[in-house]
């Protein structure tokens, strides 16, 4: 039988209650709560030949990037692929098409059968938000905003999960260097909608990215009660706050929201291990004694160094047995990442294993302390702000103030003054950078400019010096 979804997309569906259950399910997972897998779950129950059913259960388990999460999803996409395909429609059947290639590792191809399905129904969300996602991670910058501008005319305010859609435009023009453009629509979609985690996290992305720290804090206190029942998100939401806190140069904060939040059970969840370790990172790089939190996140590095599906979560599991001493796990890594390079034949995937084979090999250097290396590597793919890797402006922005810290400490003063000059344009209001440019110029023998850097730095709210 044939029935359409709330967004009027055709559904081959035998009945109203799985067809119910598939729509709360996605509507559950456009807000990041955890009951979308249930719901869909429950859609299969109802109706055991629910081919998009499947495929979206199939799409929920990779998106979750667990241990091995290939093997839950391939079990979805053959009982998707067990259904009667020729029955149900060309869209369906092409989702099925994408789930088949992500399960293979074959993701640029997953993507372009989103974006056909987009061209030819723009009102499908969950397949919108797979494609936004799947552009971040893949480091594809413009992919990201025009994944959601190539259909944004087709949805009005009328249409179920329009906040939903807001919230990624929010996100991908701000990634694109238009935060004005973003926070407007970011603000719009937290009007319409203020359980919109997706459209919260791409205006907390504006507001750091702005050097607004106070505004951003004082934003996420605003929904910080209403997290309880969403995944993921809730702990990467309290990693948000923290870095505004450390950008600030309170790092008591910083630590309390580690311990009593975003890190508080740290397992081999990818978003565990980059949450915790980048904050890590950053707080021993402005010299604050982090005690044994590194042995804390060791366990769950070790256990993701064979399933290994985003580049940025190898440099997070890079750092931490770097920091931990596990030289010969890390070397393992190193050459894991080297053999996927030789295997791959797509320009893109290699050059996201180049930029990942070499900022791991920096992390090493720089844990054994040899900076100049460390620096040698950075300074290799550093170009486009080591987007290749995925993830975010902001979330890289660990590797390029590891750039410029070891370019400090190898004595590299021109170097490092350059990064930390960078930095201080987009983030003027961090005070820890003006300090660590006035070492660099001091370094390059302008006293004058180390001065003045310092000045500045004790007019900036935040660490006292």
């Amino acid at each position: 039988m044939k029935y359409t979804d709330v967004r009027g997309l055709e559904l081959t569906v035998n009945n109203a209650k799985a067809l119910s259950a598939y729509n709360k399910s996605i509507a559950a997972n456009a807000e990041y709560r955890i009951s979308a897998a249930k719901y869909m779950e429950r859609a299969v129950v109802e109706d055991p030949n629910f081919t998009m059913a499947y495929c979206v259960l199939g799409y929920y388990m990779m998106a979750a990037e667990a241990m091995a999460p290939e093997g839950a999803a391939r079990t979805y996409l053959e009982e998707a692929e067990a259904t009667n395909l020729e029955q149900v429609t060309p869209r369906e059947r092409a989702s099925v098409a994408a789930l088949r290639a992500w399960v293979e590792g074959r993701q640029d191809d997953a993507t372009v059968i989103w974006e056909k399905i987009l061209d030819e129904h723009p009102l499908d969300l969950l397949t919108m938000q797979l494609l936004h996602y799947r552009c971040f991670w893949l480091g594809k910058k413009e992919s990201i905003r025009d994944s959601v501008s190539r259909y944004f005319g087709h949805w009005d305010p009328s249409m179920p999960n329009y906040s939903n859609v807001l919230g990624m435009y929010c996100f991908g023009l701000n990634e694109n260097d238009d935060s004005a453009r973003g926070l407007e629509y970011g603000r719009r979609a937290i009007d319409l909608n203020k359980d919109d985690l997706w459209a919260v996290h791409a205006v907390s992305h504006v507001l750091n990215d702005r050097g607004e720290q106070h505004a951003g804090i004082s934003f996420l206190k605003q929904f910080d009660t209403t997290w309880s029942d969403r995944n993921a998100i809730r702990e990467h939401l309290w990693w948000h706050e923290a870095l505004l806190w450390w950008e600030l140069g309170d790092f008591d904060k910083t630590l309390e929201l580690y311990d009593h939040h975003f890190a508080k059970n740290i397992t081999p969840f990818y978003l565990d291990v980059q949450n915790s370790a980048s904050m890590l990172w950053r707080l021993e790089s402005v010299g604050v004694d982090v005690g044994d939190r590194w042995m804390q996140i060791s366990d769950a590095a070790i256990k993701r160094i064979d399933y290994r599906y985003l580049p940025w979560t190898d440099v997070h599991v890079a750092m931490t047995l770097g920091r931990t001493g596990k030289q010969n796990e890390l070397d393992g890594l190193l050459v894991l990442i080297q053999d996927d390079k030789v295997k791959v034949r797509n320009a893109r995937m290699y050059a996201a294993l180049e930029t990942n084979s070499a900022v791991c090999r920096a992390i090493s250097s720089y844990c054994n302390g040899d900076y100049s290396a460390a620096l040698e590597s950075l300074l290799a793919v550093r170009s486009d702000n080591f987007r290749p890797l995925g993830a975010s402006n902001v979330q890289r922005d660990v590797i390029a103030m590891m750039a410029g810290i070891a370019a400090l400490k190898a004595r590299e003063f021109a170097t490092a003054r350059a990064v930390f000059a960078q930095r201080l344009e987009a983030k003027p209001s961090n005070q820890m950078t003006w300090l660590f440019y006035a070492d660099a110029a001091q370094g390059c023998g302008d006293h004058d400019a180390a001065d003045r850097a310092r000045a500045k730095a004790k007019t900036v709210q935040g660490l006292r010096v």
